[in-house]
């Protein structure tokens, strides 16, 4: 394990898709995501099969799935879900983008936070989204949550 302190600049975060720390940088202890999230954006139903999640809410109103349960959080909601629970988010905001970090831990499989973004970004099908997290222990195994009105 690495006794090294590792720092990442902001213009860093952003250029690896709001990924502030690889598991390669921590020693594999965790991976970290800052994400920007706007209105109506959030991921598919999917479950980690090796790394549990945790979410924290800086900025505006999000939805979480997380097994059966649905829970809505703002600014200072964290919520922690075991490896092997489905579960996805939506980001409820209308107006402007809101703030999320994302700890997956262990700190494995970077090439699921470094891939998967980018491919989403570039406008890759589900199917082959999909195919790309099966190779980093992620299942995707339904859709994304739709708005409330």
């Amino acid at each position: 394990m690495s006794n090294q302190i590792i720092v990442t600049q902001a213009e860093e975060t952003r250029a690896r898709y709001n990924v502030a720390l690889l598991g390669e940088e921590t020693s594999g202890q965790l991976s970290l995501r800052v994400q920007e999230v706007k209105p109506g954006e959030g991921t598919p139903l999917h479950i980690h099969t090796e790394q549990a999640e945790t979410f924290h809410v800086i900025s505006g109103a999000f939805r979480f799935r997380a097994g059966d349960d649905e829970l809505t959080g703002g600014p200072g909601f964290t919520v922690h879900i075991p490896k092997n629970t489905p579960h996805c988010f939506l980001y409820e905001g209308k107006e402007s983008n809101g703030q999320l970090i994302s700890v997956l831990t262990p700190g494995i499989h970077d090439g699921f936070i470094r891939n998967v973004p980018q491919a989403e970004q570039a406008g890759m099908p589900m199917a082959e989204l999909t195919e790309i997290a099966e190779q980093f222990g992620v299942k995707i195994i339904g859709p994304k949550l739709s708005p409330q009105d």
